[in-house]
């Protein structure tokens, strides 16, 4: 069994409001992870949340990622997720901050993905959830180009590139990270497994009634025939 830490910035009541008590739960949280590693825990997550207050006051796992990594050596560290909506990180910009993660990580990188926690979120970014399945269904394959090419272009409903692009660095060694999305409901469970990627998942209830959305995850990885990345994650 491999254990790790999913860290959100969570700082209910008034302390929500006070920089003193932000500050120091930020602090703390980057500290359990720097902790967890010297008892060989195998990850550390980081959320990505924005105008959640109380439930979640970190914003930026790409800042955090790199401070925890320069003061451990084993653990994995990972984006839980990263918002793959152009509005919130265009997808250019996310393949920058993800191949950079791999580099100063030195392979230790999870690259979770996904499309925000709902409508007042996303509002932040003049967005609304019943866009941002299309986003990630657009972004995630173009993303994984952009490591691959040397020539990147892409004319997209989202977003374009309109002339070729060596987007850099490229990712750190062979390949890419590891590549992650956010799950809730049984279908994207499944959508999930069929793309041959690692499913997210998290719960508001007993553990037991995951079950059924970890069997719809492993009934779609048993049918991936083509990997969205370029090796499945089971």
């Amino acid at each position: 069994m491999e254990f790790g830490l999913f860290l959100n910035g969570y700082l209910p009541g008034p302390a929500a409001h006070d920089r003193d008590a932000e500050h120091a739960m930020l602090m703390r949280e980057l500290q359990y992870a720097i902790h967890a590693d010297s008892y060989n825990w195998k990850y550390a997550w980081f959320g990505e949340h924005h105008a959640l207050t109380e439930y979640s006051h970190m914003s930026a796992p790409e800042v955090t990622i790199p401070y925890v990594a320069a003061r451990t050596e084993r653990i994995h560290l990972g984006s839980a997720i990263i918002n793959l909506s152009p509005k919130v990180n265009q997808p250019t910009r996310n393949a920058e901050r993800v191949a950079m993660l791999d580099h100063v990580t030195q392979g230790r990188y999870e690259w979770g993905t996904g499309r925000g926690a709902g409508e007042h979120e996303m509002q932040t970014f003049d967005l609304h959830t019943s866009e941002t399945k299309e986003m990630w269904d657009e972004c995630a394959p173009e993303i994984l180009r952009m490591f691959e090419q040397r020539d990147y272009s892409f004319e997209g409903q989202f977003f374009r590139v309109p002339t070729p692009h060596n987007i850099l660095p490229k990712p750190y060694g062979q390949g890419h990270p590891p590549m992650w999305v956010g799950c809730g409901n049984p279908g994207t469970f499944t959508k999930a497994g069929e793309l041959g990627i690692g499913a997210i998942a998290f719960n508001f209830e007993p553990i037991y009634n995951l079950k059924g959305r970890i069997d719809a995850y492993k009934e779609g990885i048993a049918n991936c025939t083509e990997p969205l990345g370029q090796f499945m994650n089971d």
